[in-house]
């Protein structure tokens, strides 16, 4: 089954709330997860999308932390010789005692300093905590079939690192590489004043378009999905023939149901894909220059951001809770590609 709602990363709170009315554009609902006894700090907006049952909170259990704290102590077993410099500890920052495996604890008398406040929440350091929220959001998506999203372009630019679990080297542009993990933009989706439009027309338009809205997000799916498997040339041949066809069909299909939207400027939304040398070579522009960007049927890019070191495990362990989307809703992000690769290799490397 196709995930139908996302799920919002790494905060608490939304940092926007025309992010959440963008991705209600596509998904069914939009999740957070919230701590038991936390009150989220919302505005009057996002209060009426609650109401409405658009917006979800997650309370975690057991299972989530558990296999939160088995997939984190197992990444930093991997990371233990080749620690990424955005995992070097510097400032603090907090965990709500909610979201914490009690057997984390002692596991942190080895790899760094942190304290408990007199609220229960564990303080250590910002990188660490990081890389423990975005293992969280990854363990709760899958448990729940859901896909994952942000506004937050750094947050989304190393994200990959955990959710690839640490699948890349020091040198994050092989353009001889099996396999890359690549951006796949589809533009001219979320309207540029979405922030704008009231929760009471959003709620009328995610009802009245259901169909158009579902048939465009699988759509979007079945393209990525495809390239992530695709191994041999002639099979590659297909995406344009057939995914990417269907894709801008139900594009659309959705922007003619946009009504009085549809004549606005729009924004694009981005996704995370790995895809291999082979498929890569079926976009001309990308033959000799992976880290480029190529344009397909217009209003569909694709370029890689970095090479995996093992392609093989790259495919083997793919899932829904893998993909991540990034929505940006202040301004056209110029050339993500590029900007994605800039973050993720200062993370590693700086």
């Amino acid at each position: 089954m196709k995930p139908n709602s996302i799920l919002y990363y790494p905060h608490i709170e939304f940092q926007n709330e025309a992010w959440v009315k963008s991705s209600l554009l596509l998904w069914d609902h939009v999740y957070r997860i919230v701590p038991e006894g936390y009150s989220p700090n919302d505005s009057d907006e996002i209060k009426a999308l609650v109401d409405e049952d658009l917006v979800r909170d997650i309370k975690l259990d057991d299972k989530d932390r558990e296999d939160t704290f088995e997939e984190f102590l197992k990444l930093c077993d991997r990371i233990e010789n080749r620690m990424p410099a955005g995992l070097i500890p510097s400032d603090e920052d907090r965990i709500h005692p909610g979201k914490i495996d009690n057997r984390l604890y002692p596991f942190l008398d080895l790899i760094g300093e942190h304290f408990i406040d007199e609220d229960n929440w564990l303080h250590l350091s910002k990188e660490l905590a990081r890389g423990y929220m975005f293992k969280l959001s990854q363990v709760v998506a899958r448990i729940r079939n859901l896909n994952r999203g942000t506004d937050d372009l750094d947050a989304w630019s190393i994200n990959p690192y955990f959710s690839e679990n640490a699948n890349f080297g020091d040198f994050l542009q092989d353009p001889t590489a099996k396999g890359f993990f690549c951006s796949v933009t589809l533009e001219d989706i979320v309207p540029q004043n979405i922030g704008e439009v009231s929760a009471r027309e959003l709620v009328t338009f995610v009802n009245k378009r259901k169909d158009e809205r579902k048939l465009l997000r699988e759509k979007f799916d079945d393209f990525t999905n495809h390239l992530a498997k695709i191994s041999n040339i002639q099979h590659a041949g297909q995406v344009n023939e057939d995914f990417v066809k269907e894709l801008l069909d139900s594009k659309e299909q959705y922007k003619k149901s946009m009504d009085r939207w549809r004549d606005i400027k729009c924004l694009p939304i981005t996704t995370g894909v790995p895809v291999s040398l082979t498929a890569l070579g079926t976009f001309a522009a990308l033959m000799e220059e992976p880290f480029g960007i190529a344009s397909i049927a217009g209003s569909l890019t694709i370029g890689a951001i970095c090479s995996y070191v093992d392609f093989y495990r790259a495919k083997k362990n793919r899932d829904p809770s893998y993909a991540s989307y990034l929505i940006s809703v202040d301004k056209l992000c110029k050339n993500v590609t590029w900007q994605s690769y800039i973050r993720l290799e200062e993370f590693i490397n700086d």
